[in-house]
C-alpha cells in the first residue's frame, strides 16, 4: 500500500510519525514557502501541557520544546490558573519528520495518481478535498515583538476579547528572551493593524515594543461537522479507486471559540492512525469526538446573525464555560458567564 501525506504541518507531520511507528512509511509532500522568520505557518504557539501524551507516542519529550509557562494568564479583567505553555513549534515540526522523506514540492492530484491513499493535511488550503459544506474562517495578524519594560513591570500572557470590535480576541504569548507573539484574530470586518497599533500605544508608558516580524493567516473554525466531506474515493486512470482523506485543520479540528488547533489536530491524526485505513470508522470517530465544536460553531453562527444582536443565550454562556474548562482554564462559573456577556458589546461595535 503506497501512502502520501500532502502537508507537513502539525497534523501531517505527526501522522507521518505515527504511521512509521506502525510500519507504514508515507511519502510526505510540502512545497509551501512560508514568508515567516520561523519558516512555518506561525500563529500562537500556545498549548496545554496535556500535549505530552501525543509527543510520547512518537518518542518526543515535551520538556525539549517548552519555552515558557502561561500560568497565571489574563482573560480580559480576570486572571486564572492554566496548564498552558508556549512551545518551540518549528523545532517540533522538524522532529515529527526526522525519520521520513520530505519532498519539498506541491503535489497535484495527477502527480499523486500512483498512491493508494492520499492524506490531505494542507490546513486552510484543503487542496485535495471538495469545499467544506459550510465554511467559516478567522483572519489573523500576528507580530513577533521584542518587549522592553519601563521599570520592573512584566508583560504577562493573556487573551483579550474586550479589545476586539466583533467576534475575536487579541493574544499575548511569551516566546522567550523577552519576545512575544502578539496577535489579533476575529470573524467579521476587523481592522487588525489598527487594533495592534492601539494596543502598543495604550501600553507605551509601561512597555516599548520592537516588531521583529509579522505574518498574516487565516484559521478554519468551521468544525468537522461543517467541514464534510472528511474523505472521498476517486477513480484513477486505470479504473482502480484511490482514497483521499483529510486530517487536522483541513477538516476543521480547530476550536471555533478559541482558535486553538494544535492538540486537536494531533488528536485527529491519532484517530486516523488508530482507525487506519477505515475512512468510515475514522469519520464517525472524528465527528463524535469533536461534536462540541459543532455546538461552538452554532453559537458563532447565532451571534453573527440578526437574531444574535441581543447577545449570547444561556446555552452560549455555558458553552463558553465548557470551552475554558476543556482547556484546563480555571474560570469561576459565574465570572465566565459574565465575561461571555461581553460578546454582545463586541458584536454591537463591529464598525469601530
Amino acid at each position: 500500500m503506497d501512502v502520501a501525506i500532502v502537508g507537513a504541518g502539525i497534523a501531517g507531520g505527526y501522522l507521518a510519525g505515527l504511521l512509521e511507528k506502525r510500519g507504514i512509511v508515507p511519502d510526505v509532500y510540502d512545497g509551501m514557502a512560508h514568508a515567516t522568520t520561523c519558516g512555518c505557518r506561525s500563529c500562537g504557539w500556545g498549548v496545554p501541557v496535556g500535549i505530552k501524551t501525543y509527543l510520547d507516542a512518537v518518542g518526543l519529550d515535551l520538556q525539549d520544546y517548552i519555552i515558557e509557562s502561561m500560568s497565571p494568564m489574563h482573560f480580559d479583567a480576570l486572571v486564572a490558573g492554566t496548564p498552558l505553555c508556549t512551545i518551540n513549534k518549528p523545532r517540533m515540526l522538524q522532529d515529527f519528520r526526522k525519520n521520513g522523506t520530505l519532498k519539498r514540492q506541491n503535489a497535484s492530484p495527477e502527480e499523486l495518481e500512483d498512491y493508494d491513499i492520499v492524506v490531505d493535511a494542507t490546513g486552510i488550503r484543503r487542496a485535495l478535498l471538495p469545499p467544506c459544506r459550510s465554511e467559516l474562517t478567522m483572519p489573523t495578524l500576528q507580530h513577533r515583538v521584542a518587549v522592553t519594560s519601563e521599570g520592573d513591570r512584566h508583560l504577562g500572557a493573556g487573551v483579550y476579547g474586550n479589545r476586539i470590535p466583533g467576534l475575536g480576541y487579541l493574544w499575548i504569548f511569551p516566546v522567550g528572551h523577552s519576545q512575544y507573539h502578539i496577535g489579533v484574530g476575529g470573524v467579521g470586518p476587523i481592522r487588525h493593524e489598527s487594533i495592534l497599533e492601539r494596543f502598543y500605544r495604550e501600553t507605551s508608558e509601561k512597555f516599548s515594543f520592537t516588531v521583529k516580524c509579522s505574518c498574516r493567516g487565516s484559521i478554519r473554525v468551521a468544525s468537522p461537522y461543517h467541514s464534510r466531506p472528511l474523505y472521498l474515493r476517486r477513480e484513477r486512470s486505470d479504473g482502480t479507486s484511490q482514497l483521499v482523506v483529510g486530517v487536522g485543520e483541513s477538516i476543521g479540528t480547530v476550536s471555533p471559540f478559541t482558535g486553538e488547533g494544535i492538540v486537536h489536530s494531533l488528536e485527529c491524526a491519532k484517530i486516523l492512525a488508530d482507525t487506519w485505513p477505515g475512512p468510515e470508522r475514522y469519520a464517525g470517530a472524528v465527528l463524535s469526538r469533536f461534536a462540541w465544536m459543532k455546538r461552538e460553531r452554532e453559537t458563532l453562527d447565532y451571534l453573527l446573525s440578526s437574531e444574535g444582536t441581543g447577545g449570547p443565550r444561556l446555552r452560549d454562556r455555558w458553552r463558553f464555560f465548557l470551552s475554558a474548562r476543556r482547556s484546563g482554564i480555571k474560570l469561576p462559573m459565574m465570572e465566565a458567564f459574565r465575561q461571555m456577556g461581553a460578546l454582545s458589546v463586541w458584536v454591537a461595535n463591529t464598525d469601530e
